[in-house]
């Protein structure tokens, strides 16, 4: 049996909030702050029509354009195919769909997309995008092995595009109200290793790992913008999750100059990440990619040297594991470079998903900050 809250107010709160006895109001404790809010009646049937439209007119787009083609069996996959059209309109409906409900909730207020900063939202919109386009992408590549060769007539085709596109549109819908921190530290999370776990597959009969993992970016490998792209979008996106995580932080510790110096190295290397990204390891700009990569593991170990001067109460067990990958990435680095043991994509890897690891739990530790937070509904006494 679920447990009844109440919560006794007083009249003038009571018709400030608009809420009389016996109703439900929701109760937001955060670390710094205790909202009071009235759950307002979804709006479903305006979220309903707005999918419906846009499904609508996406697929009339889908199904011109094959009709002016004069093309009347379209494939799966391929350069004129239900997969390119999808990657393409139902990723832009998903962005314009993220666009227009993070504008409608950031004029409403108590809704978690307050605190998401208006400078962020071209970012974390094509962040949303970004995954999207890989999620598909990933899904038509396994689908176009299964079912090689298959095609549908147009009304066939026009149907499964409508449907891709609805459910990417809800998706948004239902992702956009529940934006925060955490999220997106998992956004950011998902677009890296879905970038490089995708260029390695595409890259695999080209037997990439027998030159570094950097190759994957090069315009010897196939598809190396998907690699590019990934870790460019992922450094926009750790400077929309630091700017957002420090920004709340500073109503905690309002003059922690720790903080600032560890904004400042965090920024830095969001800054550095894009900037691998957007020079890749091409042969005519080789040393500016290295450097860049350079400075990159240079942060990396500034922030897990001095971690424990940087961080507010940093606990016994982050300091310790701190210390351990410290010493595995100084270890990798001497049986790489010394002994000779390890090859050097065995050794980027290894150094990848160390740093990569290590950055993620300091996000988690970092959000732990920001809690408790709890959403509770009360009734009201």
């Amino acid at each position: 049996m679920n447990e009844r809250h109440t919560l006794e107010l007083p009249d003038a709160l009571k018709a400030q909030l608009g809420v009389k006895s016996g109703e439900q109001v929701e109760v937001r404790i955060g670390a710094d702050e205790l909202k009071i809010s009235t759950p307002r009646p979804v709006e479903v049937k305006k979220r309903r029509w707005g999918m419906i439209i846009l499904t609508f007119v996406m697929s009339c787009v889908f199904l011109g354009y094959f009709m002016v083609r004069k093309i009347y069996q379209v494939s799966l996959v391929g350069s004129e195919s239900v997969a390119t059209m999808v990657l393409l309109l139902t990723t832009l409906s998903g962005l314009m769909s993220f666009m227009v409900v993070f504008v409608r909730l950031k004029r409403q207020s108590g809704s978690a997309v307050e605190a998401v900063s208006w400078r962020n939202l071209p970012t974390v919109a094509l962040a949303f995008a970004l995954i999207s386009f890989m999620l598909m992408a990933g899904l038509f590549w396994i689908a176009g092995r299964l079912f090689k060769g298959a095609s549908f007539d147009l009304v066939t085709s026009t149907a499964l595009f409508a449907l891709m596109t609805s459910v990417e549109i809800q998706a948004t819908n239902s992702l956009v109200p529940q934006l925060s921190s955490r999220l997106l530290t998992n956004i950011f999370i998902a677009v890296i290793v879905s970038g490089v776990i995708l260029a390695m597959i595409s890259n695999q009969n080209l037997y990439w790992w027998k030159h570094n993992l950097s190759f994957l970016g090069t315009n010897k490998a196939v598809d190396s913008w998907e690699f590019n792209l990934a870790l460019f979008f992922s450094g926009l996106i750790l400077l929309a999750l630091v700017d957002y995580l420090f920004a709340s932080l500073k109503r905690i510790f309002p003059k922690s100059r720790q903080l600032l110096v560890l904004r400042i190295l965090l920024t830095l290397l969001a800054i550095d990440l894009g900037m691998v990204g957007a020079f890749p390891n091409n042969l005519e700009i080789h040393s500016l990619h290295t450097r860049l990569a350079g400075y990159l593991i240079f942060l990396i170990l500034g922030l897990i040297f001095g971690i424990r001067w940087l961080l507010p109460d940093i606990s016994t067990d982050f300091q310790h594991i701190s210390w351990m990958i410290a010493a595995a990435l100084l270890a990798g680095e001497i049986l790489f470079q010394v002994v000779g043991y390890l090859s050097l994509t065995a050794f980027e890897i290894m150094a990848f998903l160390l740093a990569f690891s290590w950055l993620v739990m300091l996000f988690e530790r970092l959000n732990d900050y920001l809690e408790p937070i709890q959403n509770q509904r009360y009734v009201i006494k």
